[in-house]
């Protein structure tokens, strides 16, 4: 069985940049209301009709407008082999993209909640039983907010949104691996445990932060200590897998 990662951060904090680590086993969903800058098998959909579309596209001939299953195809066709992992960027604008749409409707006896919770359930039956169950490891960028309270930063991070999906945790519910990307004066750092971080892993050995090197200057990277090594998306997915291997063997 394949894996599930979700990567929060704030705006800006560079979640898309961490995917540059990867190789072209990698296919990306871009939907962040912005071109898609890494060179890595990608799909970008720049206007938001509805879930369905976006997943499995509509129409036929000339007319049909292409969803992720298409162009997952097209990489299967051009690569011959669907890729090893699925990367969307992000879920949290999706998220948004559901919402606003559900909002132009008149809301008649709580319809509009209804339909976003209806087109999240599609998104996340399709990443579990047509990506997961079928080998593909899932990587979710997410969109987060650090809470302030009278004005400052607490430390805390929060998802936005609305509806039941929201209120049963939203996308940090549906995973067991969770990071978050922060700013930290020049550099970044990974946090790989708090649920008020909106991260949590399986892995037992892994540092609580892991800081990422400074890919613009080097020379201004934080110093690591003895041991340590810098944040890699590419490293944490093997790392991840390979524990997971090593869980499986005890499945009965």
């Amino acid at each position: 069985m394949a894996l599930k990662l979700l990567i929060n951060g704030e705006a800006g904090v560079g979640k898309t940049e961490l995917l540059d680590s990867l190789d072209k086993k990698t296919f990306v969903a871009s939907r962040d209301a912005k071109k898609f800058g890494l060179k890595l098998p990608h799909f970008l959909l720049e206007e938001w009709t509805d879930m369905s579309t976006f997943i499995y596209g509509v129409g036929e001939g000339e007319n049909r407008i292409p969803g992720i299953v298409d162009k997952m195809e097209d990489y299967n066709e051009k690569f011959g082999e669907y890729p090893t992992n699925v990367a969307f960027d992000s879920v949290s604008q999706i998220f948004m993209d559901v919402i606003d749409k559900a909002s132009q409707t008149p809301n008649v006896y709580g319809s509009q909640g209804a339909e976003v919770t209806k087109e999240m359930a599609i998104l996340t039956k399709f990443i579990h039983e047509d990506l997961e169950l079928n080998g593909i490891n899932v990587i979710l960028l997410n969109h987060v907010i650090e809470e302030r309270d009278e004005g400052k930063p607490t430390g805390s991070y929060v998802s936005f949104g609305a509806g039941k999906f929201l209120a049963k945790g939203g996308f940090y519910s549906t995973t067991n691996e969770s990071i978050t990307l922060v700013a930290s004066g020049e550099n970044r750092k990974v946090i790989t445990r708090g649920k008020d971080k909106q991260a949590r892993t399986t892995l037992k050995d892994t540092p609580e932060i892991m800081w990422v090197e400074n890919t613009v200057d080097p020379k201004r990277s934080k110093k690591l200590k003895e041991g340590e090594e810098y944040f890699t998306l590419a490293g944490y997915l093997e790392l991840l897998l390979n524990d997971q291997s090593d869980v499986e063997e005890w499945s009965l």
